[in-house]
């Protein structure tokens, strides 16, 4: 009898592994997907939706006031920041362009004054530190209306090339600060100015500040340049003498050709009497700011602010040019 041969099976093997664990960021991302996309129960038939609870009404408290007032005079204390630094100096280059091109046609004419009473913010020449790269047509006066300007000639001084002492006062920080390098000068740098009565040329032999004890040569001729320093500190002035490289004219303005000396002219003096037209201005400032709030809260306020922001802006601008006049001439 023949033996049967029969193949075995394979064996089916089970086993109790789990499959592949989910990792841990996809199982949150799965649950986040479902909690949004989860449909909002909605209210039964006649039932209210639930509606947020209302909103506390603003109490002007004592401290409330205060907090916004303090949060205005900052906004404030910026902008006028910006001014200073910023819309003084492009004032002041519009201001220089526009006495540039009247003094060319003044010297091609001959009609700058050279003599007698000038008066205050009339151009009078042009000054050109090679040095600093400075270029400037300077005024006569010297209190903070003309220097916010540019230069200002001290009215109770010669004009440049004339025999005797010609004091110049400029900004150091504001205005364009045109004066902001004079400390970089050193002895031997040239100074030059044209007037009405021609070019003349200045040697510098003194740069010094005015608590300094240091003697200086008499000159035929001399020019004093004088700004502030530190810069936007009042403590101190600093000076640059430097001596008339020729000969001297005469002298015909100043003292000599009937002007008067007045404090508001000196080194870092101000116009503190100059407040009549700040007055003014800030009262038309505020009138317009609360009109213009009235109209926003009684009309449509977008329409309202565009309309009044101009208005708003150009009286910010006269009523930081009046309170410039209350800084020191040489700031």
């Amino acid at each position: 009898m023949a033996a049967t041969v029969t193949e075995e099976s394979p064996e089916v093997r089970t086993t109790d592994e789990a499959p592949d664990a989910v990792p841990a960021w996809q199982g949150r991302l799965v649950a986040l997907r479902r909690a949004v996309t989860r449909p909002r129960p909605r209210p039964e038939p006649g039932q209210r939706r639930a509606e947020p609870p209302p909103r506390e009404p603003f109490e002007m408290t004592g401290a409330n006031v205060v907090a916004i007032a303090m949060v205005m005079i900052s906004i404030l204390l910026l902008i006028f920041g910006a001014y200073l630094f910023g819309g003084s100096a492009l004032s002041e280059r519009r201001q220089q362009d526009v006495a540039f091109a009247q003094m060319k046609k003044d010297l091609a004419l001959a009609t700058v004054p050279v003599s007698g009473a000038i008066p205050r913010g009339t151009p009078v020449g042009i000054i050109t530190i090679p040095h600093l790269g400075v270029e400037q047509v300077f005024e006569m006066g010297s209190s903070s209306a003309e220097t916010r300007h540019g230069p200002g000639l001290r009215p109770d001084t010669v004009l440049p090339g004339q025999a005797g002492v010609s004091v110049l006062i400029g900004r150091r920080a504001t205005g364009g600060a045109p004066f902001r390098d004079l400390d970089q000068l050193s002895p031997g740098d040239l100074i030059e100015v044209v007037t009405g009565q021609g070019e003349f040329t200045y040697v510098v032999d003194v740069v010094r500040t005015s608590d300094a004890n240091v003697q200086i040569e008499p000159a035929e001729s001399r020019l004093t340049l004088v700004t502030s320093d530190p810069a936007v500190i009042n403590r101190r002035t600093l000076q640059v003498s430097a001596a008339l490289d020729g000969k001297a004219l005469p002298a015909s303005t100043g003292l000599a050709g009937g002007a008067s000396a007045d404090p508001a002219d000196l080194a870092g003096a101000h116009l503190g009497t100059h407040t009549t037209a700040l007055l003014l201005w800030s009262q038309a400032l505020l009138l317009v700011v609360v009109a213009t709030t009235w109209g926003a809260l009684r009309m449509r306020w977008r329409a309202v602010w565009i309309g009044a922001v101009p208005t708003i802006a150009a009286l910010m601008w006269l009523v930081f040019e009046n309170l410039t006049l209350l800084l020191p001439n040489t700031l």
